[in-house]
Order: C-alpha cells, then sequence, then structure tokens
C-alpha cells in the first residue's frame, strides 16, 4: 500500500512538472501575455503592436499543433438556476456552417393589416 502511495505520488509530481514546463504552460503565458496587451489597449496604454503580432503568432502556431484545447472563459458567471446551458463555441478552425437564405418569399400580411381595408371603413 505504501508502495501505491509513493508511486502515485511521483506520479502526480511528474505530471504537474510536465504541465508547468511543456506547451501547456507556454500556452498559458502566452494567453496572459495577450490579457495583458489586450487591457493595455482598453485602458488607453501604448501596447507594442510587435509584441501583440509576435504573441498573437505563437498562439497561432500552438492552436495549429493542437496545442491548445477548449478556448473557454476561467471567470464566466455560472447561469442562473434552471437555465439551460448552451451549446460548447465552435472551435476556431472549423468554419461556422454558411446561412442559406431562404428559398421561399414571406407570404403577404393578412389584409386585416394592410391601410387600404382602414380606408374602406371612413
Amino acid at each position: 500500500m505504501d508502495k501505491a502511495r509513493a508511486a502515485a505520488s511521483d506520479l502526480a509530481a511528474k505530471a504537474d512538472s510536465a504541465r508547468a514546463s511543456g506547451s501547456g504552460g507556454d500556452t498559458d503565458r502566452y494567453f496572459r501575455d495577450l490579457g495583458v496587451l489586450a487591457y493595455l489597449e482598453a485602458c488607453g496604454r501604448p501596447a507594442p503592436s510587435e509584441e501583440r503580432e509576435r504573441v498573437m503568432d505563437a498562439l497561432k502556431g500552438m492552436e495549429a499543433r493542437g496545442a491548445i484545447g477548449t478556448l473557454t472563459l476561467q471567470t464566466a458567471a455560472p447561469p442562473p438556476p434552471g437555465a439551460a446551458v448552451p451549446p460548447p463555441a465552435p472551435q476556431a478552425h472549423t468554419p461556422a456552417p454558411a446561412q442559406s437564405a431562404p428559398t421561399t418569399p414571406a407570404p403577404p400580411p393578412p389584409s386585416w393589416m394592410t391601410k387600404d381595408d382602414d380606408d374602406k371603413d371612413t
């Protein structure tokens, strides 16, 4: 039993170390940098455009390699009790299906809604 506990602890430590030093750690750092740049711009403070390009290029490369999982907000407010949970947002690399225009035109309004009928009553 002690050997199993020691092995589990060792495995957890290795996983934490790999996550911190691997692409997951890089991804988090780049997303944080992007957040800093966005915050500076939103507050009217200068943010170097070359830094934004560098960070965006790195994130796009990570996403292309599949190193970025689902993109969800970490601090979003939970839905109110009883509210339907919205479906997950589509991935950035998956294009949304094209919306087609209706093939049949909308029917005309009913006769009781037309102005001509109002003129006949007077």
